[in-house]
């Protein structure tokens, strides 16, 4: 019974993606220029949450970068959700042992956005069907 409730939490927390794709996709195209800012060692994530707080408020997009002694305790991805869940901010990408997290400063409005309803496309394409005018067909038995 406890392993279906641990399970259907993490399922929630998956769920509550706060990123589209289409951010998550221009995000890691502006993170490639940026260097790593922390380094997670083999004292582990604890150390090393304040400076990745202090290093996101400041920047907002940072990457973090896992050494080896790191891995040794604990995987790349549970450091990711440790670190995600501890600042609020989202994974961007995980490439190999390099973390790219994004907390935005202005808030997350601008970042996550739901789509509208199919009836508003189906009125917004009837709109455009019906004002435009058909091109008249020339007659060549005139």
């Amino acid at each position: 019974m406890e392993k279906t409730e641990n399970m259907d939490s993490n399922n929630n927390q998956e769920t509550k993606k706060r990123l589209t794709s289409r951010a998550r996709k221009m995000l890691r195209a502006q993170s490639h220029s940026i260097a790593p800012v922390v380094w997670v060692g083999k004292e582990g994530v604890d150390k090393t949450i304040h400076e990745v707080k202090r290093q996101i408020k400041d920047r907002g997009l940072i990457k973090v970068k896992i050494k080896k002694g790191a891995l040794e305790n604990d995987t790349k991805e549970n450091i990711a959700k440790k670190l995600s869940s501890e600042t609020n901010s989202e994974v961007v990408s995980l490439v190999g042992n390099v973390i790219t997290l994004f907390k935005p400063r202005e808030g997350w409005k601008r970042y996550t956005t739901k789509k509208p309803k199919k009836t508003k496309y189906i009125e917004e394409f009837e709109k455009f069907r019906f004002s435009r005018k058909p091109k008249r067909k020339k007659d060549s038995n005139v």
